[in-house]
């Protein structure tokens, strides 16, 4: 389990990452960042309801688009996920 400010600095990662996934950066680094975001989500739920289907999703979301072919729509909705467990992380603060 990590704490609140690592699992926030965890998910502006795999904002980054994701991005960078779209624009055909080195997969190696990209997944190694989405595998820890990933386990941020998932190993932390406990808080509210809203965060918690934010962490479901985004760790869903996550593990789609690291095993297979990461295609336009994979990255899109790993993205929105992403940008949602962002939202109600921040809204959690």
């Amino acid at each position: 389990m990590v704490n609140f400010n690592e699992e926030l600095k965890a998910a502006k990662a795999a904002e980054a990452a994701i991005k960078a996934l779209s624009e055909a950066a080195p997969k190696s680094a990209v997944l190694a960042t989405l595998v820890k975001a990933k386990h941020a989500a998932i190993f932390n739920l406990s808080s509210g309801a809203a965060l918690n289907e934010a962490r479901g999703n985004v760790g869903r979301a996550l593990s789609i688009v690291m095993h297979g072919l990461p295609t336009a729509e994979k990255i899109n909705k790993a993205k929105s996920a992403i940008d949602a467990w962002i939202k109600e992380l921040e809204r959690s603060s």
